[in-house]
């Protein structure tokens, strides 16, 4: 009974950690802030004076902050577990696509139209899809040019 308790609570522990992530970097100036790094809410970034980071939620939320000699705080609050999922397909998306051949089921016809992908929800249910995580990504790089907002000054 010892190692069932014992075995829950660290899952229950590590499973918070795995949740812990409210911002996925989609572009920075800054070289060591790469694209699809995750940051919890609150969290500070060593972002030097000058350089900007632009972050996107899983709700859809983009936001462009500007570097100062102390760092930026992230602002917001927790995600709901809910969303962990479709963050960690975002994530997936955002994040370089793996080098060399890859092997699969992509015919044509069988994705939706790049122009189709218009919402989040579109974006990350044709990711989700096998075969369209191209278009999805595609889909998910016009979304962001579309809602990104410059930088405050």
């Amino acid at each position: 009974m010892r190692k069932i308790l014992l075995g829950v609570a660290l899952s229950v522990a590590f499973g918070g950690v795995a949740m812990a992530s409210d911002y996925i970097v989609v572009n920075s100036s800054d070289p060591a802030i790469k694209r699809g790094q995750a940051y919890g809410a609150g969290a500070r970034l060593a972002l030097g004076a000058g350089q900007t980071v632009t972050l996107m939620r899983a709700s859809g939320e983009v936001t462009t902050l500007r570097g100062a000699a102390g760092g930026v705080a992230l602002p917001g609050a927790r995600l709901a577990s809910a969303d962990a999922a479709r963050f960690e397909t975002l994530r997936a998306l955002v994040q370089p696509p793996p080098e060399g051949r890859t092997f699969g089921a992509r015919r044509g016809g069988i994705c939706p139209a790049l122009e189709s992908l218009t919402t989040l929800d579109d974006i990350v249910r044709v990711a989700e899809t096998s075969g369209c995580k191209t278009v999805a990504r595609q889909a998910l790089e016009a979304y962001l040019a579309k809602t990104s907002e410059p930088a405050p000054k």
